[in-house]
């Protein structure tokens, strides 16, 4: 019995030691495992509060994005309507041709961008002027400037052509309209003439003058009528930049 009982109480000094390690084991398991877990829990909460703040971010930043983007598009369109606004205020001006004077050069409706900065009238500009005396008229013409002041002017107007300061000048812009004339009147219709006896000779054009003429040369009022003349340089409202409409371009 002695030895039965003592074999028992080995066994249960090995059991309660194998159990005491048992506990021990689950101790360390329970002491390291919640460590572990909380970490872990804690480790995959960071990377997702990471993850969430990066992708708010993102697209905080889509839309600062696009919000700059409509900003930029608006300030440029600004910009762009306010400089606009200040050329055709100050530099450029939009006019439109009313009638047949500069044909074919020019049509009735044609659209045109003029300019008078820093311009100085030429022969063979095309200009919008505001003459002194309108006449029956009271709107601004359309006109090719022949000449300046003191440069010297004769008009022939059997043959059709213009002499400036003893040179002929070349006028293709009037070869269609004069041939037009011709074909109906016969080969020896002449160009309209004048009433005011200073152009029917040799003439000097006055001081900040100058003398126009229309390219449809009988059928324009000009500086030929005395109801013109010559008109003051400071009448001028621009010069013919180029046609916007209903062909874009340069006009010669």
């Amino acid at each position: 019995m002695n030895d039965f009982e003592n074999k028992d109480q080995n066994l249960s000094d090995e059991n309660a030691e194998i159990c005491e390690n048992g506990e021990c084991n689950e101790d360390l398991t329970e002491t390291i495992n919640p460590m572990y877990s909380a970490s872990t829990v804690e480790t995959g909460a960071t990377v997702t509060e990471a993850e969430a703040e990066t992708e708010i971010k993102l697209k905080n930043r889509k839309k600062r994005s696009a919000l700059q983007a409509v900003y930029d598009y608006l300030e440029v369109f600004c910009y762009a309507l306010a400089t606009m606004m200040v050329l055709f205020l100050f530099v450029f001006r939009l006019v439109t041709v009313d009638g047949d004077s500069m044909r074919t050069t020019l049509t009735d409706g044609d659209r045109l961008i003029i300019s008078n900065l820093f311009y100085t009238p030429e022969t063979g500009d095309i200009v919008v002027i505001n003459p002194e005396n309108h006449g029956d008229a009271d709107e601004p013409i359309i006109k090719r400037v022949i000449a300046t002041e003191g440069q010297k002017v004769f008009i022939d107007y059997e043959n059709w052509a213009v002499y400036v300061d003893g040179v002929k000048l070349d006028e293709p812009y009037i070869a269609d309209m004069m041939k037009y004339e011709k074909d109906r009147f016969g080969n020896d219709k002449p160009m309209n003439g004048t009433n005011v006896p200073k152009f029917k000779k040799e003439f000097t054009v006055g001081e900040n003058k100058v003398f126009v003429m229309g390219d449809n040369r009988n059928n324009s009022k000009d500086s030929r009528s005395d109801d013109y003349g010559e008109m003051g340089v400071n009448r001028i409202l621009g010069k013919v930049i180029f046609r916007i409409s209903p062909d874009f371009g340069t006009v010669d």
